[in-house]
């Protein structure tokens, strides 16, 4: 069963919070803790699969908490939530990789909407017999998020949606848009699907119809210069040697 920790050093909205999901006990466990060094401790011994989190807390608040996830548990989410909201603080906890972020007093309903989003973000699975382009606008019409990795024989690559948006991608050999433009142009793909976004920074920042056409147009002048490396060459013909037979006459 899926776990979700919630981290608060206010006992009354620990509680709160734990009556709102209690409802939901048959689709995922409630862990709590009073601040992030306790959540840590709970995550050497339990896989975490959504933390919800106050952000002003003793010991260790919730951007060290933050911290410490990327560095020891990359990929889990997190939401964060405070009752002293600024913008600069919405950016700050984003570009860290906050997946969510509420101002306190919480309106539960979108919360609970947020967390149910988030555990069933992308069933994981294998999907052949369907182009990548195809797939990925699927992607971006249901906002998924998701790691996706792309195999075409030998060759692996990853892609890394966040609600719907395509924002890296990488390959043996590229990163950020060169590798999702490389990955589209491959043939006879399988594709699994992961239900994380394993990446937290937006690298791709065009649309995802723009890097499709771009992907198309690359594809097609690889086909090209294939066909004409293939194509026969015409044979040479030899002025000399019709002179010199023109010379014996």
């Amino acid at each position: 069963m899926k776990k979700v920790l919630i981290v608060d050093d206010d006992a009354v909205s620990r509680g709160l919070l734990s009556r709102v999901m209690k409802p939901y006990a048959k689709d995922f466990e409630i862990l709590t803790a009073q601040n992030g060094e306790e959540a840590a401790y709970l995550m050497t011994d339990n896989t975490i699969d959504l933390i919800i989190s106050d952000l002003e807390m003793p010991i260790m608040d919730g951007i060290q908490l933050l911290e410490y996830i990327n560095k020891n548990y990359p990929g889990t989410p997190v939401f964060i939530m405070t009752a002293f909201g600024t913008k600069e603080i919405e950016d700050k906890v984003m570009e860290m990789g906050a997946f969510k972020y509420f101002e306190k007093p919480l309106n539960m309903d979108i919360l609970t909407d947020a967390v149910f989003e988030q555990l069933n973000a992308g069933a994981e699975g294998q999907i052949s017999g369907i182009s990548l382009s195809s797939f990925l606008q699927l992607m971006e019409m249901e906002k998924k998020t998701a790691t996706i990795k792309v195999r075409s024989g030998e060759k692996t690559g990853n892609m890394y949606f966040r609600e719907g948006a395509l924002i890296n991608a990488a390959s043996e050999r590229l990163t950020g848009m060169k590798a999702a433009q490389e990955l589209l142009t491959w043939d006879k793909i399988i594709i699994e699907v992961e239900g994380i976004c394993r990446k937290r920074e937006n690298v791709i920042k065009q649309p995802l119809m723009n890097v499709l056409m771009s992907a198309m147009q690359m594809k097609d002048e690889k086909e090209e210069k294939q066909k004409n490396q293939k194509a026969p060459l015409r044979p040479l013909t030899d002025f000399s040697s019709r002179r010199d037979r023109r010379q014996l006459k």
